[in-house]
């Protein structure tokens, strides 16, 4: 067998003579004939050190070269933050073994997040930071926000991928928001990939906020809620890769508590609110127990091109897998409820030629033992089917469902969540406790504008439709739909990062919204799991992985 497009042998077995790895800025490669732009790059970014992508590896000089491995290891770098394409090829060498050949290229590490708004000042938010601080795989950044009458906000996050030039994980992130604050310390050994026996986590947080339903564009009613939270498990791997099960356990704890005063958020500050909807609904608890986790998996990786993104390589999971949470509260932990909670997860994955489905289930809920009650309950669906008729024209499909039962603290879903909504609805904050959407999109790829990244464009339709359930204030809204056009870029070529500009348009705007929305977003979507919408990710329980198999988040 052949090593794609090299005509040298591809891993089998061979002995590894030595591993070359050579690191590339985002434009770099492109911009060698344009001496005094390639200058500012570098000057504005430090390329990843080749011993922090070394150290990724599954292999290494005097091993067997091992295909899995090799392919494993790709995937592990590609899913790096701060990375926008890998490869590693096999190359002969005259010592009778190979070489592995390391190519990797940065994603543009500049972080910088703005919004604008009506008034004066416009400046809203401001965010701004190094995605790959000193080419050493740390992203720090700092944050701003217009607090209008209450207190500004700030605050900041630090994320070492790479701790200790060990495959560990470390962050630190603290705020201080108009109305409370939060902060978080996690260190973490990812379950990169299942080649690897054990991973593990230890975390602990607070926030403190106030949790706000929409009354009308300017006026929220508003309850303070406060939480403290930790976390520290681990799961060990038994089977071959591809076909395993994982075993953990976990002790985790949740001190949650709503305030006794409801009040109103109103542009000039806090008013009195004569509305009791929100007082003496939520209990507080405190809740610590002691987890068992299983998962099993059959799960194998296609490499797809330009299916999430524009053109970027993509390694699409087919097969099965599913993941479970079992967790019994312990009044020698300390807890004061007396419950069980249950979390569970399922992906199924096929691909074909030039299509490929990916569908995606997650549920948990608690049961309070003390008057027989499940409550907390949430789950979420996602379906997404793809199809490429060639090279350069893509199609999705996708249906995504949320809800939520009896939740247990001050949470709602809403359209205008700018991930999991309709685009065109930003506006819409009316509440609810279920939400359908299904979005339509194609994308055309236009080609490379200067051999400096990746353009296209798109046409997209959204339907969605919200059920108030028993979501506080809870509305139940009529279909909601949208259609679209979106400008597409990824900078480097290749990147599996794709900004868009989306220029939505509503067809029954509702209360203070408008007819046209313009987004500006940029997400990488080719990772193994699809991501949750904020509200959805508001409502879960913040002791939990959403799956093991994707430990820690």
């Amino acid at each position: 067998m052949q090593a794609q497009g090299t005509g040298a042998p591809a891993c089998a077995g061979q002995r590894i003579d030595s591993v070359r790895v050579h690191t590339a800025a985002p434009t770099a490669a492109q911009l060698r004939r344009v001496p005094v732009v390639a200058h500012l790059v570098r000057a504005v970014h430090t390329t990843t050190h080749a011993q922090l992508i070394r150290r990724f590896l599954l292999l290494q000089a005097g091993d067997a070269c091992d295909e899995l491995r090799r392919t494993e290891s790709e995937r592990i770098i590609r899913a790096q933050p701060f990375v926008a394409d890998a490869s590693i090829t096999v190359l002969p060498d005259t010592l009778g073994g190979v070489i592995l050949d390391v190519q990797e290229t940065d994603e543009i590490a500049l972080v910088m997040d703005v919004a604008v708004g009506p008034g004066v000042p416009p400046l809203r938010f401001l965010r701004v930071g190094d995605e790959n601080f000193s080419g050493a795989g740390i992203y720090i950044a700092g944050d701003w926000r217009s607090g209008g009458p209450f207190r500004d906000g700030y605050g900041g996050e630090f994320v070492d991928n790479q701790l200790f030039g060990r495959p560990y994980t470390f962050t630190a992130s603290g705020h201080q928001t108009p109305l409370g604050g939060d902060w978080l310390f996690d260190a973490t050994h990812p379950f990169y990939t299942d080649i690897q026996r054990i991973a593990w986590r230890a975390r602990s947080g607070a926030s403190d906020d106030y949790a706000q339903f929409w009354r009308d564009r300017e006026t929220r009613h508003a309850i303070r809620v406060r939480q403290n939270y930790f976390d520290v498990g681990g799961i060990v791997r038994l089977g071959p890769p591809g076909r395993l099960s994982l075993f953990g356990a976990s002790i985790s704890g949740t001190d949650e508590r709503t305030g006794t005063e409801q009040v109103l958020v109103t542009p000039s500050g806090f008013a009195q609110d004569s509305n009791t909807t929100l007082l003496n609904r939520f209990v507080n608890h405190r809740i610590a127990r002691a987890n068992a986790l299983w998962g099993i998996r059959d799960i194998g990786f296609v490499r797809v091109r330009g299916f999430d993104a524009l053109t970027a390589v993509q390694d699409m999971p087919i097969g099965f897998q599913l993941g479970t949470l079992f967790g019994r509260s312990l009044s020698v932990l300390g807890s004061r409820d007396d419950d069980i909670f249950m979390a569970g997860d399922m992906y199924v994955g096929a691909a074909g030629r030039n299509n490929a489905l990916r569908l995606q289930l997650e549920g948990e809920g608690r049961r309070n033992n003390d008057i027989g009650v499940w409550d907390g309950i949430l789950a979420t669906g996602r379906a997404v089917e793809y199809f490429k008729a060639d090279r350069i024209n893509t199609s999705l499909a996708s249906l995504e469902f949320s809800g939520e039962w009896r939740p247990r603290m001050p949470v709602a879903l809403s359209l205008g969540d700018p991930e999991g909504g309709v685009r065109g609805y930003i506006a819409d904050k009316e509440p609810g406790a279920r939400r359908l959407v299904a979005r339509l999109e194609h994308r055309v790829f236009l080609g490379r504008p200067f051999k400096l990244g990746d353009f296209g464009m798109a046409a997209f339709a959204d339907a969605g439709k919200l059920w108030a359930g028993d979501a506080p204030f809870g509305v139940t809204t009529p279909i909601r739909t949208s259609v679209g056009l979106s400008f597409l870029a990824t900078v480097p070529p290749a990147s599996g990062r794709l900004w868009r500009v989306d220029f939505a348009f509503a067809q029954s705007p509702g209360p203070g919204g408008s007819r046209l929305e313009i987004r500006f977003t940029g997400v990488d979507k080719t990772t193994f799991f699809l991501p949750d919408p904020g509200d959805v990710r508001a409502a879960r329980e913040r002791t939990v992985p959403s799956s093991i198999f994707r430990w820690p988040q």
